[in-house]
């Protein structure tokens, strides 16, 4: 009865996850997908869905899963980027209450995001080819593209998806992260990256549930990828 009732405390706060600020990347050459969020929420590992070889969709705010289930549905009949998200607002979607990214390999310059007008400042995206940043409830104005930055200098040093999206959530972080958690910046943070032809990630790391006022989730996320680097050299 004990497991039973941890499953469905679970199960509630995965799917009813959020996000702050969130990263999908792709990588040209390896077709390796990646996906990073944190958020001052219980958990937002539920966020964004990962279809290896295809592409990645992230639907955070309100988080609604059935949009996010239409999403993973679209890419995987390769439909166009722009038309995913015109059927992602459809009303029963709630889409004012949501923000939403979509980034595929068949149209990796085309990344395209949708940010409701019900959702909370300050919101944005920046979009590149196989690259999307999105946030909402930020400390501010820059953080998006702060964390745009790290991205792209990760990719000019050369780093593996997993260090760079790494890099991003600690560039958020340290620009202000969510401004509801104050000097601790996030409760929750995550890091997933697939490659073609893989049912699982290979990198798939959640903090989640830390108490207000206590440890930044990116902070921690980041000791348990270094543990995680160490025992995959």
């Amino acid at each position: 009865m004990k497991k039973y009732i941890l499953f469905i405390i679970f199960y509630f706060c995965y799917a009813s996850s959020h996000a702050t600020w969130s990263i999908i990347v792709i990588d040209p050459l390896t077709k390796e997908i990646g996906i990073a969020g944190a958020s001052c929420t219980y958990n937002c590992y539920g966020i964004g869905k990962i279809i290896p070889g295809m592409g990645a969709v992230i639907v955070q705010a309100m988080s609604n899963n059935q949009a996010r289930e239409k999403g993973v549905a679209m890419i995987l009949a390769e439909v166009e980027p722009e038309q995913i998200i015109m059927a992602m607002r459809a009303p029963a979607f709630d889409p004012e209450r949501q923000q939403y990214a979509i980034v595929t390999i068949k149209y990796i310059d085309r990344p395209v995001t949708y940010s409701g007008d019900s959702i909370k400042h300050n919101k944005g995206a920046i979009t590149a080819s196989g690259i999307s940043v999105q946030g909402n409830t930020l400390a501010n104005e820059q953080e998006l593209q702060i964390i745009f930055e790290a991205v792209l200098k990760g990719q000019k040093d050369s780093l593996p998806i997993a260090d760079i999206l790494m890099n991003a959530l600690e560039a958020g972080s340290l620009a202000g992260g969510d401004k509801r958690c104050g000097e601790q910046r996030a409760t929750s943070a995550f890091i997933m990256v697939s490659k073609p032809g893989s049912r699982k990630s290979y990198v798939n790391l959640n903090i989640f549930g830390q108490a207000k006022g206590g440890q930044n989730a990116v902070t921690m996320l980041r000791k348990k990828f270094e543990k995680w680097k160490r025992k995959h050299p």
